[in-house]
């Protein structure tokens, strides 16, 4: 039951009250960062481990406030916490604001760092061809470690991922390197369920072909982003004639394909709830 309020409330917040927006800043993530990264600068030297300590030390202390709040406060204190960071983590509004600016951009929003941030590119190539992934990164794998590691989870995913993505946060590239092999690992069952979803709303043949096809890569960090940008994208049908707007109904057809998927996880998480899978 507190896991559908918790997603109940998370959502009518992300989508009724635009405020919320502001919550999503990584600042506050950074400047702890940035507080770790001199407690520990004498012994990092290109040891990626070493900033897994910080979403490990972030999580104990999060679970140490929610103990305190259960046992000697009360069950709504925790209730509230939990919220907010599930808040903080899920992005499904502002994810879908940033397409929305993406339509009448040719590249990235010049001097808007959240729009770097929520949809990078993936070597070079158009921000169209890398949606589906960051729509996981901003949605569906921050969803999946919530439901399997609660509010803390989540929170973990996003300082990790803020260790790729984040201009602010500056890590050697070897650190980097372990860091993605770390993230990848986290990201295989969530791509996967959602590469199947995508299947499934859209053309499941097509999408099965392109799965079964889809180019090998040399790392499961490459392997992941290549995979599920593959599946999303291949049941749409190119025009014969390049027309203007053709980019657009590109993206507007992406758009309701992550849509659809984001309903149906939300629809399977409801009668998992029901069985008695998640409290």
């Amino acid at each position: 039951m507190i896991t559908t309020l918790l997603i109940f409330f998370a959502l009518v917040l992300e989508y009724i009250y635009d405020p919320v927006s502001n919550m999503k800043n990584t600042a506050v993530i950074d400047a702890a960062f940035g507080r770790f990264r001199n407690l520990v600068k004498n012994y990092i030297n290109s040891k990626y481990y070493i900033y897994l300590l910080f979403p490990i030390s972030i999580i104990i202390i999060y679970s140490i406030i929610i103990y305190i709040t259960d046992n000697y406060l009360h069950e709504f204190f925790s209730f509230i916490i939990n919220l907010i960071v599930l808040v903080y983590c899920l992005k499904p509004s502002e994810f879908n604001s940033k397409i929305e600016d993406l339509k009448i951009l040719q590249d990235s929003k010049e001097g808007d760092q959240r729009f770097d941030y929520v949809l990078p590119s993936y070597n070079n190539k158009d921000l169209v061809d890398n949606i589906f992934y960051n729509s996981t990164r901003s949605i569906f794998t921050v969803f999946f470690c919530f439901l399997i590691l609660g509010p803390s989870g989540s929170l973990a995913f996003i300082i990790l991922d803020n260790y790729i993505y984040s201009k602010e946060i500056k890590i050697d590239q070897k650190s980097k390197k372990g860091l993605r092999n770390i993230i990848s690992i986290i990201e295989y069952i969530p791509i996967r369920l959602c590469s199947f979803a995508f299947a499934v709303v859209a053309n499941f043949e097509l999408c099965s072909r392109a799965w079964k096809s889809s180019k090998k890569e040399k790392s499961l960090y490459d392997l992941n982003i290549t995979l599920i940008n593959t599946v999303g994208i291949s049941s749409y049908e190119e025009p014969e004639n390049n027309s203007e707007g053709i980019r657009e109904d590109k993206i507007i057809f992406i758009q309701s394909i992550i849509y659809r998927t984001f309903l149906s996880w939300l629809s399977l998480t409801g009668f998992l709830i029901i069985s008695g899978v998640f409290l």
